[in-house]
């Protein structure tokens, strides 16, 4: 009764077996440039806050070389560093949440301190395969 079929019956489970391993493929390959764009994010987020600290240093120094104040410094400072902090909750805190749900495994930190422990250890990899 099937022997009539047989040749449908072949032709559905190769369309069936292409659309599986071609989905296995597209998700892999995605998966690789959703996690080379969390180390790029991450990157420029390492530089930005390095640039931002540096720029805070520079302002602070010129504040108290231009006669501002200790207190009124001080006061700035804590409010920068206030500002930087909140700064660095809201971009990782976004961009977990915009992140797409299926590659959520990609990321392995939660906050700021994890992001740049992540972001040293991406470094270190980095070193290792350089010098290898």
């Amino acid at each position: 009764m099937f022997e009539q079929y047989k040749e449908l019956i072949w032709f559905a489970i190769g369309v069936f077996t292409y659309r599986t391993l071609a989905a296995v493929l597209v998700y892999g390959h995605l998966a690789n440039f959703v996690e080379k764009i969390n180390r790029q994010c991450l990157t420029v987020l390492g530089l930005a806050a390095a640039d931002l600290s540096l720029a805070r240093e520079m302002k602070y120094s010129h504040l108290q070389r231009s006669g501002v104040a200790e207190e009124e410094v001080k006061e700035l400072q804590e409010l920068d560093e206030r500002a930087f902090t909140n700064w660095k909750a809201s971009v990782i805190g976004n961009f977990l949440m915009h992140f797409p749900k299926n590659y959520r495994f990609v990321i392995k930190y939660e906050d700021w301190n994890g992001a740049m422990k992540e972001l040293d250890r991406i470094y270190k990899k980095d070193i290792k395969r350089r010098r290898t």
